[in-house]
């Protein structure tokens, strides 16, 4: 039963980690769409979606596999499981992109600030193709610029905010927040030896496209 909850809280807030799926993306408008959209459709709605968009989607289930089942990732999740159990994962994946998002000069080539923009750019041009539960959230995404906010820890507590709203058993953002502080420098090495791993693990979806990623980091 605990590894049911767990997948179902997974499942539910996987969307939180979107910078790491994106940025990793290649530039091509539908693969960062599929990317996006991995987490707002639902089984049956798939068959609806063109394949070009569908290939940024199984790009984003590849990404979620290989991270729920890496060594670096559970360390992480083991620093926060005294005070949340069933959440850490979803606390991981909120607190990896606060870091990407602290450290996107040493891995991408361009700016966040520019990247976002051309996130939402590519979003809005491809909105009509894009699951209804993802069109009515991109508006939102752009007016409040979730991507660029996960660089301050005020923007990390509003996602771990909306979080708590969306499940029945509320946790204590303010400790989760703490905690975060307190364990900043050893979550942030294990982000800092993780992601590499992942970009590497990428790399065949990358084949033959543009990147976000510095020529050093993307073969």
């Amino acid at each position: 039963m605990r590894d049911h909850t767990i997948k179902a809280i997974n499942r539910e807030f996987k969307e939180m980690n979107f910078l790491a799926h994106l940025v990793l993306s290649p530039k091509e408008t539908d693969f960062i769409s599929g990317n996006l959209a991995a987490d707002f459709i639902r089984g049956s709605e798939r068959k609806l979606i063109s394949q070009s968009i569908q290939s940024g989607i199984s790009m984003h289930q590849f990404v979620d596999r290989f991270t729920d089942t890496h060594m670096l990732v559970k360390t992480s999740k083991k620093r926060l499981e005294k005070h949340f159990r069933l959440l850490s994962g979803v606390l991981v994946d909120v607190f990896y992109d606060h870091f990407l998002a602290k450290d996107f000069g040493r891995i991408a080539i361009i700016s966040l600030e520019d990247f976002c923009e051309y996130i939402y750019d590519s979003l809005e041009k491809n909105i009509a193709q894009l699951p209804p539960r993802l069109q009515k959230f991109v508006p939102v995404m752009i007016d409040e610029n979730t991507l660029l906010s996960y660089r301050q820890l005020d923007g990390i507590q509003t996602a771990l905010t909306r979080i708590n709203y969306r499940i029945k058993k509320r946790f204590s953002v303010e400790l989760a927040m703490a905690i975060l502080k307190d364990l900043y420098e050893f979550i942030e090495n294990d982000f800092r030896k993780f992601f590499p791993c992942l970009i590497e693990a990428t790399e065949s979806y990358r084949k033959g496209y543009s990147t976000f990623l510095l020529p050093a980091l993307s073969k």
